[in-house]
This record gives structure tokens, sequence and C-alpha cells, in this order.
């Protein structure tokens, strides 16, 4: 049936998305100096932050008011099929694993399986994303185009990298979005246990690049990149998730009819989002912070890439906001602003790039500070985009497990038996184990006979 204004209320999601400032233990094995730190925890949304000096949650900014209107202004053009979930799926508690996975400001999530099917159809778990009940200060129309928009461009998307969108279901009043699951949870959790070694920190970048490389290949911001954001499956491949502010900055919004259910149609000029305050503020970039002017709302995914490498690298975010009041961050801009005072508007190449302070002096090699620094650039116009990082040559030397495009595996040949020719064509794929190490617990004793006595008495 078509998603209309009748169904039941659809909760939506926090315009701030889930996070505020995330630090993560650093790695004992790490001699390199470390960001700021916070005891190891998960971040909590900005607009449940009451410490927060941006716009509080129970007041409205005319920026959001107005992205609000727009979305509002194609409702009705927003086209959805939606089920009962208890129709197609069941809980997967009934076949012994935890009912509930995660948790966040705006939703819960939970394992399901399908109620029909054969053989592995049957088998395939899915992750279900369900709201929370509608806040009673929103619209009826509001909080529908919000799922509707973030379901339409979701299922509308199709890369390796990014996690696969199903169906929108209803649910006891609630709305649910069905999803690919992945196994071995968020990148967040991941970094958490401290196993992951070099290798593996920049194969898990370069599959996060592919990823929104498609996505602005086809006109769509995420807005809300971060650890949490970032999932794994079993294979060790890295799947971008939870599209609940992204954006449409370039044609066809794919919940339209003329879209048709795909992303990228009618490319025309980029739009920029008038300001706001959107995301999680540590992965924020400095002129979306400064909410003075329309922003382009790619740039903003890159600077996010460029701290989310960081996170990567260093187990933790290395300041808490972008502004010039966080004294890690005024830091990192005294470098650039000694850059800009020798060299003017040069450009970032090997024999001329900012010192921006100790973290980055740190880094294994000149072309990755160079080419961080690049997609870290205060200046949005100069910052490099993401298909420029892609062909960066330092990124392009980093051994990357996870195929580029959506088809199937390719064939396995034996490459002993080939000649040269056939092996000169041959596109290598990498293999990575990106899996946790096992957890090892201890044989469990119990010496206490629970009378106060002793058995050798």
């Amino acid at each position: 049936m078509s998603l209309m204004a009748t169904q039941p209320p659809s909760p939506r999601r926090a315009s701030s998305g889930f996070s505020f400032f995330t630090k993560i233990k650093p790695n004992k094995d790490n001699k390199q100096p470390s960001p700021r730190t916070l005891p190891g925890r998960r971040s909590t949304s900005r607009s449940s932050d009451k410490n927060q000096p941006v716009q509080p949650h129970n007041a409205a900014s005319p920026e959001s008011e107005k992205r609000r209107a727009d979305l509002e202004r194609i409702h009705h053009l927003l086209l959805v099929e939606v089920c009962r979930l208890e129709d197609e799926f069941v809980s997967a508690s009934k076949i012994g694993r935890r009912k509930e996975i995660g948790q966040g400001i705006s939703s819960t999530v939970k394992v399901m399986q399908r109620k029909r099917g054969k053989g592995a159809e049957r088998t395939t778990l899915y992750a279900v994303k369900e709201f929370r009940p509608k806040n009673p200060r929103d619209s009826e129309a509001g909080y529908l185009c919000d799922i509707k928009s973030e379901f339409t461009i979701a299922k509308s998307l199709n890369h390796p990298n990014i996690v696969r969108t199903v169906q929108l279901c209803t649910s006891n009043g609630r709305w649910n979005q069905v999803m690919e699951y992945c196994d071995q949870g968020d990148v967040f959790g991941l970094v958490q246990r401290r196993y992951l070694k070099t290798t593996d920190r920049l194969c898990i970048f370069k599959q996060l690049l592919r990823g929104v490389d498609y996505l602005h290949d086809h006109g769509i911001a995420h807005r809300d990149l971060k650890l949490e954001n970032m999932l794994m499956t079993n294979e060790g491949y890295i799947k971008i998730a939870d599209f609940g502010i992204a954006a449409v900055f370039c044609g066809d919004h794919p919940g339209v009819a003329s879209s048709q259910g795909r992303c990228g149609q009618g490319m025309a000029e980029p739009r920029k989002s008038p300001p706001d305050c959107s995301g999680t503020i540590s992965y924020m970039s400095p002129e979306v912070l400064a909410r003075d002017k329309d922003y382009d709302m790619s740039k903003l995914d890159v600077w996010s890439c460029g701290i989310l490498f960081l996170a990567l690298f260093f187990s933790g975010n290395p300041w808490e906001r972008a502004s010039m009041g966080d004294i890690y961050y005024a830091r990192f801009m005294e470098g650039w602003k000694t850059f800009f005072d020798r060299f003017g508007d040069a450009t970032i190449d090997e024999n001329c790039h900012p010192q921006c302070g100790e973290i980055f002096d740190v880094l294994p090699s000149d072309s990755m500070r160079r080419c961080i620094l690049k997609m870290l650039h205060p200046d949005p116009d100069r910052r490099c985009t993401i298909k420029d990082a892609l062909k960066d040559r330092w990124v392009r030397g980093i051994e990357c497990c996870s195929r580029e495009d959506t088809e199937g595996p390719s064939e396995v040949i034996d490459v002993s038996k080939a000649c040269h020719m056939v092996k000169a064509k041959l596109k290598v794929q990498a293999k990575h184990n990106h899996l946790p190490p096992p957890v090892k617990r201890l044989p469990q004793h119990k010496f206490d006979m629970g009378d106060g006595t002793s058995r050798y008495d």
C-alpha cells in the first residue's frame, strides 16, 4: 500500500543524528600523542545535550523550519510502498538471537527474519529500525515526510559499501525500516576493542571513501558520517548506514515518481543547504558550525571523512568542535594561518603544506598527511572532493579488500596456470581479515562452598 497521511504517525529522527562528541579510550600500544580524551563511551545526540549552546531541541531554528517546509512541499509527491511488519517478518529472538541490538535517541534496532521463503532467504537476518513516537510539537506531514525521505533515499542506493535497505513497515502504530544486517556491528565498537592494525584502518578508510563517492556521484550527501554510522559484515566489508539527515543536493529526490525509485536522476547544478547545525558536533565542518551562510553539503562529508580518518588512526577525535573556542582546533588553525601568511593561495603539494601540530606530524608518511590536510582545508571552496581524495596517489596505493562495484564476485582462476598476458590483465583483489579476535573467557571456578567452611577442614 502507499504511504498516506492516514497511516500511523512516524517518529522523526532527531535533526542532529545520534551523537555529540565521541572519544574512545586510547590504544595502550599506540605511542603516538593522543587527541583530546574523554572516557570511552558512545556519544549522545547534540539535540539532547543540555550543555550545548547550539539551538535547543525545543526551539526550531529558522533554518530547520525552512528545510522542513521544503520537505513538506514535496510530501505528497514521495511514493512509498508499506507493509505490516508482522506479515513479512518474525523476531529473530525466537531462534536464539537477542531481540535488540542497538538503541539511539530516535530509534531502536532489533534483529528479525522473514516469515516465508526457502533456504537462505528464510534464514537471512535483517536489522529492523523501529522509530520512536512522534514529538507532539511536530506536524503529521513533517514526520511522515522525514520517514519517507530517509527510506526512499536509502532504498535507492546500491553499492558494496552502503547498507542495503529492504522495506518500510508499520507495527503497533510504529514505523519500521528493514535493512541489511551487519553481524560485526559498528566501527566505533571495533575501534574500542583496540585490535585493528594499520592495514585494517587504511582499508576501512578507503571503503568509506568509495561509499561516499558513490553517494556524491548520485547527488546525495550523508551529513552524519562517523564511526557509529559505519557497520562491518562478517566478510570485513564496511557499510555506511543511517540516512536520517541525508539530503539530495543535486538532481531529483529518489522518492518522486519521475525518479522511479532511483537516485542520480535529473542531475543538474548542485544546490547548497541553508545554514543549520545537523549532524554530530565533533565531525562538523567549520562553515556548518558558523551558521552564517549556505554551505556545500558534499564538502561537509569530505571534512567528516577527514575527521573519521583521524578517529580511526588515533582512536579518538582530534577536537570537540571546529571552532576557535576549542584549544585543539585553535592550534590546528595556527598552522593554517602561518601557511596562508607565507604561501597565500598556494595548493598543498610535495613541497608545500601547513604544519598543523603534533597529531599530524606523527602520521606515518608525508603523502598521508597531505591528503588528510586537503580534506580538512578550512575553506570549503578549496577543500578537495571525495573523488580528488580517491585519486590521490597515497589513497590509490591502499590495498582494499572490498570490490568497487555492485556486480557479483568475479571468477576465480588459477594464476599459476595462466599465461603472462592473462596475468597482466587480472585485477588482484586484496584479502584482509578485519574481524575482531574471539573473546577468550577463562573457566569460572567457585571455591566458596556457601556455608563458611572449607572442604579441606
